[in-house]
């Protein structure tokens, strides 16, 4: 995407980019953002938008200290270009150049480590090199910017010999402060060191008497620095070998500045990768924290935002939905409604979330938002007078506009605010018609605002070109700031000037001019607005309703069949009882009849047989009713269902609830509490009953084997009645073979997932303790089970 510096600060790109800058944690990452810029194709833009998804995704899953960082690490390219004519970096400088050599080696290993899972990585760790010999040679360096005795052997040399003579002239000057006649000139008995030689303290008044020479006065001026004679020669000494030490260290430093400076290039993309890694991480807080959102990407020339925000309004801006173009069927939008109404505020969110779109980041709008392929953003907004130009409002709109004419494609989006403002009325708004019927025939992506009526009635009748208007309340005299599509707008300016406390009588008689000049367009599209806001708002009042009445039709639902079921279970225990009843009579009559006599056995037995009859015909009934009652269970179930691992069901006609374990050959093995049956799948309806979970024995058996059951299961995207019951089996399967913990992965989300996990846990008895991942192990988004 092609958009110009100027364009950018009309837009106010940067500023709206302070969100991400909120989220940044560090140096790097400031750098990157203040260098971002819409990408040139749609190829850099799908790599970019691809590693933003896999970080969230990485993220979400795994944890934000999946990927290491270090807030300290600072840029370091900046010190090149004086390192270069110096030849010499110092101390703290490589040691800022080995901080970032060293997270780059982090960086670079933990995302190696998920390529398998997120490929879009490797547009990070290909700008990434092995900076291991680098590192290496930069150990020398210690945490304080000073090289460590071993970075050469002469170094080594050198400051061993430079400890022996420190020591040598401790010994002397020890040896001069025990002596009572020196011990009373001084202020001091410590020994001082002061540029690089040993000195004494030594008070003002014995100066001519002590043994040696004046170096300094002490900041009182009550005493003196001086050099005892007996100290000289080691003094001598110490100054040639910290003269030795200073050449070696810049000969050692120069070395190691020859090396940094050789991979300069290689450092510098390290340097753009991390940044741009603190990037990622930024957005995704962003998305995270404000409910922002990646947009669809549209190979069309179109854009389509729904419930987009301007950032820099903050909390003051009003959600618009606004589109054109491509498959919105039109390619042309202009924008009409009163001053002060919002429409400069919806041309710059529009071209605002064109730029951050190209950029690859989440826009301030709701899902279904789409940006298509735009290939320039140009812009005509706000007052370009100059005087150094000698141009007027108009003339600078001229200006600019011509070179838009000039520019713009059928995949550019233009955006002219005031159309036909700044001249005569009715020159302006032939010029503006003109201007947008040029752009509508080469089939630019336009959205103009303006207030000339001639150009509301050109968009009203015109193919192509669509009208829009901002809300504006009559009662109140104020603008709403609602986008309505479809609608054309009125000024409002007597109103508005109403509003502001223009006296009556001016008002009446801008009314009465408008009167004499026959206005009917002007008032017939202020009808045409007012009447349109009213369907909108009677559209809104319609949604809400239809969402409560499907919402009370769901309960009705619900609760009716909740009734039908205890209905079923009141008949289905009347119906076990009845049958109870009955078979304990016809076994009182076979115990009756084996107890009387061979002469009444007949008689008894002709009067048991139409006894029979009539319980057959009660347990005829009572399997009818059964088969009546899983035959309406068996109509309920959907068209769809289709058993399945880990699915809770209940059995048709019964209270029989489980979860499936497996499915073989048209059955379902079937755990319901301690048992494990098999059941036909026709007989099985799917429930959101829960279903009673036994305490599983350890199996041991071959067939269990820790390795056969993995230790996590990734749950993350699954509604709750989907996860619950594949999370039980799992955990059942889990214990049983002998795990002593596993990992549950639920994502983050509102927590909803995690929740019911917890709460499962909880009930299962052969759990011992659960808890959320800490650092390394997935955060928030996952939870560690430990078994008994």
């Amino acid at each position: 995407m092609l958009i110009s510096e100027s364009v950018l600060r009309l837009l106010e790109f940067e500023k709206a980019l302070f969100p991400f800058a909120e989220n940044l944690r560090g140096e790097l990452g400031e750098r990157a953002l203040a260098s971002l810029a819409p990408c040139e194709n749609l190829e850099q833009l799908e790599t970019r938008r691809g590693l933003l998804t896999a970080w969230m995704d990485c993220a979400d899953r795994y944890g934000e200290k999946r990927v290491p960082w270090n807030p300290g690490a600072v840029c370091v390219t900046d010190l090149f270009p004086s390192a270069k004519r110096s030849g010499l970096l110092s101390g703290e400088e490589l040691l800022k150049v080995k901080a970032l050599l060293a997270l780059a080696m982090r960086v670079r290993e933990a995302l190696s480590g998920l390529l398998g899972e997120y490929p879009a990585f490797e547009a990070l760790t290909r700008r990434i090199r092995d900076f291991g010999p680098d590192l290496e040679a930069l150990a020398v360096v210690e945490d304080t910017g000073r090289l460590a005795d071993g970075a050469s052997p002469k170094l080594l040399e050198i400051r061993n010999e430079l400890e022996a003579l420190k020591r040598a002239g401790r010994k002397t000057a020890n040896r001069l402060t025990e002596d009572p006649n020196i011990l009373n000139m001084l202020q001091e008995r410590s020994l001082a060191w002061r540029g690089g030689r040993f000195l004494l303290l030594v008070r003002q008044e014995y100066v001519n008497r002590f043994p040696g020479l004046l170096v300094d006065r002490s900041a009182s001026g009550n005493s003196v620095y001086m050099e005892p004679r007996m100290l000289s020669a080691v003094n001598n000494s110490l100054t040639l070998k910290t003269r030795d030490e200073r050449d070696e260290e810049t000969r050692i430093l120069t070395e190691l500045t020859r090396g940094v400076l050789a991979r300069g290039r290689a450092i510098a993309e390290a340097e753009g990768a991390l940044g741009e890694t603190d990037l990622l991480f930024a957005a995704g807080e962003v998305v995270r924290k404000r409910r922002w959102t990646l947009p669809e990407l549209s190979r069309g020339t179109r854009f389509r935002l729904a419930g987009a925000r301007h950032p820099l309004l903050r909390e003051a801006a009003v959600p618009v939905d606004v589109r054109c173009g491509g498959a919105e069927g039109f390619s042309s939008l202009v924008i009409t409604g009163p001053n002060t109404g919002g429409k400069t505020v919806v041309l710059k969110t529009v071209g605002l979330c064109a730029a951050m779109g190209w950029a690859g980041l989440p826009l301030p709008a709701r899902d279904g938002s789409v940006v298509g392929n735009i290939d320039a953003v140009y812009a005509d907004i706000g007052d370009e007078q100059s005087i150094e130009q000698n141009l007027s409002t108009f003339s600078a709109h001229l200006k600019n506009i011509v070179g838009i004419l000039k520019a713009a494609t059928p995949r550019s989006l233009v955006l002219l605010d005031e159309l036909g403002a700044g001249t005569d009325p009715h020159e302006g708004a032939a010029l503006g018609i003109a201007i947008l019927d040029t752009l509508r025939e080469r089939r630019v992506l336009t959205l103009a605002s303006t207030h000339h009526n001639p150009i509301k009635q050109y968009a009203l009748t015109t193919p192509s070109v669509e009208t829009a208007s901002m809300e504006f309340d009559a009662d109140s005299l104020t603008p709403t700031y609602r986008l309505l599509m479809g609608v054309p707008g009125r000024s409002s300016a007597l109103l508005i000037a109403k509003r502001w406390g223009m006296p009556e009588d001016v008002l009446e008689r801008a009314y009465a001019a408008l009167r004499a000049r026959e206005v009917s367009a002007e008032e017939l599209m202020g009808q045409l607005n007012e009447r349109g806001a009213a369907l909108d708002r009677l559209e809104r009042r319609l949604d809400e309703e239809r969402a409560e009445a499907a919402r009370l039709k769901r309960d009705f639902e619900a609760r009716a069949a909740e009734l039908e079921s205890q209905r079923d279970r009141i008949i289905e225990a009347a119906d076990r009882q009845a049958s109870d009843l009955l078979a304990r009579a016809e076994t009182a009559s076979r115990e009756l009849i084996r107890g009387l006599e061979e002469a009444a056995k007949s008689a008894a037995h002709k009067e048991l047989n139409s006894r029979r009859q009539d319980i057959q015909t009660l347990r005829k009934g009572l399997e009818e009713r059964r088969a009546g009652r899983a035959a309406r269970e068996m109509e309920s179930r959907p068209a769809d269902f289709v058993p399945r691992e880990g699915l809770t069901v209940q059995v048709a006609d019964s209270g029989i609830v489980g979860v499936i374990e497996s499915v073989r050959n048209g059955k379902a093995r079937l755990i319901a509490g301690p048992m494990h049956m098999e059941i036909p799948v026709e007989q099985l309806v799917e429930t959101r009953k829960t279903a009673k979970i036994a305490v599983p024995p350890v199996d041991t058996s071959a067939m269990m084997k820790r390795e056969t059951v993995p230790g996590s299961l990734m749950i993350r995207g699954m509604s709750v009645d989907e996860a619950l019951p594949l999370t039980t089996t799992y955990l059942d399967r889990a214990y049983r073979a002998g795990h002593s913990s596993v990992t549950v992965i639920h994502g983050r989300g509102e927590g909803i997932l995690r929740r019911e996990v917890h709460a499962l846990c909880a009930r299962l008895k052969y759990v011992s303790a659960y808890r959320l991942g800490g650092a390394g192990e997935g955060g928030y988004g996952v939870t560690i089970v430990e078994f008994r």
